[in-house]
């Protein structure tokens, strides 16, 4: 028998002996994994596009300064700051203080529930003035004897609790140019106030007259004594300023906004926020409509509120710093790219027909039509 003969059929025997499962073993092997790549594929193909496409959406923010100053109507519209704080790095907090206490400027508070602080409760009792513990409405109202001053300072700051939220609106307006009005809430934090009244003595009286009352109780006093009031969360209280002097260095400008309020403990015109929003009312249920305006910054770069202008019908407010500004719930500053896309009909044609061809790709990889046979016609 000749040599190649021989070869041949010592091949047939080891295929006969390896059986028929065996068979094609090594040629099967890579054509499974070839069938599993091309379909894992698409897969991460689809996976990337849309990391892509949302990366192109929620991009790092851009400045939003160009979409400020903005107003908020009185009787209308409030404007939350989410996550607030001081732009030194100090908790939130807010003052106002009068120029100088020569300046007739008087300033009521009023508060729909609140309670008079320990503290002051035990300054009136050394003074035997029998003060209501238990929380109710309160007012506190200044006025001056004759041509005096009665010059009013406020602190507003958080106490117990994590202070989520701080409201600013006015829910009412005045015509008169000496009248200016702030309404104000915290969120999820007791807010601390404290007010004291003073005036140079005149003939060793002090000009100033202070009318405190909890609920139907009510204590006339000269000033000079601080008087601490604790707010719950959520419950509003109002502040109204009314200029006497016609000749005041802050209220020169009567028909324009006035920054009143001072912020954070070194008592800056500025504070930090999360987000600045703009809701109106619904008349008919009193809860917020959705936003029509609305400032996002991050936790990591908070927006700027640089300027808080008191007008006699309005709130102005100007904020600088990265982020996204929607306006009824459209993006309108310049961080959304994929909406520029959007707006251009050539890219946006370009981009719809990429994703349906990547889709219809994948599809055609998971579920491949299979012709008909001759004998299934």
């Amino acid at each position: 028998m000749s040599e190649p003969r021989r070869q041949r059929i010592k091949r047939v025997e080891e295929v006969s002996e390896a059986g028929p499962g065996d068979v094609g073993r090594k040629s099967r092997s890579p054509k499974w994994l070839r069938r599993f790549a091309q379909k894992i594929l698409p897969f991460f193909c689809l996976l990337g596009a849309v990391a892509v496409e949302w990366k192109l959406v929620n991009l790092p923010a851009g400045d939003v300064k160009g979409q400020f100053p903005v107003t908020i109507r009185a009787r209308n519209e409030i404007a939350t700051f989410t996550d607030v704080g001081s732009v030194s790095g100090g908790p939130f907090s807010f003052s106002y203080a009068p120029a100088t206490e020569a300046e007739k400027i008087l300033l009521d508070v009023y508060f729909d529930r609140a309670q008079l602080s320990d503290e002051t409760l035990g300054v009136l009792k050394s003074i035997h003035v029998a003060a209501p513990a238990s929380p109710g409405a309160i007012t506190y109202l200044t006025s001056s004897a004759g041509n005096a001053s009665c010059a009013t300072k406020i602190k507003v700051e958080p106490e117990a609790g994590d202070l989520k939220s701080v409201e600013f609106s006015q829910d009412e307006s005045d015509i008169t140019s000496g009248y200016r009005m702030l309404a104000t809430k915290f969120t999820g934090a007791t807010a601390g106030v404290t007010l004291i009244s003073q005036g140079t003595f005149q003939n060793g009286l002090s000009p100033c007259r202070i009318e405190l009352s909890v609920g139907d109780w009510k204590q006339s006093t000269q000033g000079f004594l601080p008087i601490g009031i604790q707010v719950p969360p959520g419950a509003p209280f109002r502040l109204h300023w009314q200029n006497l002097d016609a000749q005041s260095s802050s209220w020169r400008t009567k028909s324009a906004a006035l920054s009143l309020l001072a912020f954070g403990s070194d008592a800056r015109d500025e504070f930090s926020a999360r987000t600045i929003t703009i809701n109106s009312l619904n008349p008919k249920t009193e809860s917020p409509n959705p936003p029509r305006f609305e400032a996002r910054g991050t936790k990591q770069l908070p927006l700027t509120v640089s300027s808080f202008g008191i007008n006699q019908s309005q709130l102005e407010i100007d904020a600088s710093g990265k982020g996204r500004v929607l306006e009824a719930g459209k993006v309108v500053s310049t961080v959304n790219v994929w909406e520029v896309f959007n707006k251009n009909p050539i890219l946006s044609a370009l981009i719809a027909a990429g994703n349906l061809a990547l889709i219809g790709w994948a599809k055609r990889l998971f579920f491949p039509s299979h012709p008909k046979r001759d004998s299934d016609a």
